[in-house]
């Protein structure tokens, strides 16, 4: 089954959509999946979309909100940082923990891009909440980029100047930029302590590769890591895409199929 959900985050409306698997009597695992950067629920190539399918299919159950500011949810562009979507992203694990079919136990994070960051930021906040972490290239660059007035290779230096960043038609706004500065998202992802799984392309060039190496070498044999020869970012071929999807279905599956 698949339906539209609402969840209120920080006085905003985050909405979303749930699928829930037909026939499970008893708690369901559950998947939660954080979209990146200019981006929504569904995801590039409705690739977020595809997934949640697939783990209906295998009796998982997931859902996916559009973060404040993007998608359908309440807000602009404008109005997005990153702190606020690791907020959005607490308040969503702690809705799913609330749902009375869900298995508390069994809840994994999953995120592409930007959302990989958040995810894996949320997971070091909460880890005892998170059974397992599944990233697709984790931008967690882009905060240390913009660190330097770099956003995924557009120099945006003169932010400060002008209180603001034309991102390809989008407003992003000081206060994101600032709230980077704060930020330490390796040092946060660290505290983690659970399975990782981490899919990046080796020509990807909005989130360098080196970030999911890095994040092996914290999570050490905790993580997997598969790097996908001669994909980028979107991983826009057939071939790359399931090479990306099956990665993270036998991960999830493998970590969610049996109560533990």
């Amino acid at each position: 089954m698949e339906k539209y959900v609402e969840l209120n985050s920080q006085g905003n409306v985050l909405r979303g959509m749930m699928h829930i698997p037909d026939g499970i009597s008893g708690p369901v695992p559950f998947v939660i999946l954080f979209h990146g950067f200019q981006d929504d629920r569904n995801e590039i190539n409705f690739v977020h979309t595809e997934l949640s399918r697939r783990l209906c299919l295998a009796g998982i159950g997931s859902v996916r909100f559009d973060f404040l500011g993007s998608g359908e949810s309440d807000g602009t562009f404008s109005d997005i940082t990153v702190s606020k979507e690791i907020q959005n992203g607490i308040d969503i694990l702690d809705y799913v923990l609330n749902l009375d079919f869900v298995d508390a136990n069994r809840v994994a994070l999953h995120g592409l891009s930007l959302g990989g960051c958040v995810a894996s930021m949320v997971a070091g906040l909460r880890k005892e909440s998170v059974c397992a972490l599944s990233l697709w290239c984790p931008a967690l660059d882009l905060v240390y980029n913009l660190k330097n007035k770099m956003l995924c290779g557009m120099d945006v230096s003169d932010i400060d100047q002008k209180g603001y960043a034309d991102v390809e038609g989008l407003c992003l706004s000081l206060d994101f930029y600032e709230d980077c500065l704060k930020l330490d998202p390796y040092c946060i992802a660290s505290q983690y302590d659970g399975p990782v799984n981490l899919v990046h392309g080796d020509q990807d060039i909005t989130a360098s590769p080196e970030v999911s190496y890095h994040l092996k070498e914290i999570y050490q044999e905790r993580a997997k890591l598969t790097i996908v020869e001669g994909a980028e970012h979107r991983f826009l071929s057939m071939d790359y895409r399931k090479a990306r999807m099956d990665s993270a279905l036998e991960f999830l599956e493998s970590r969610l199929g049996e109560s533990k």
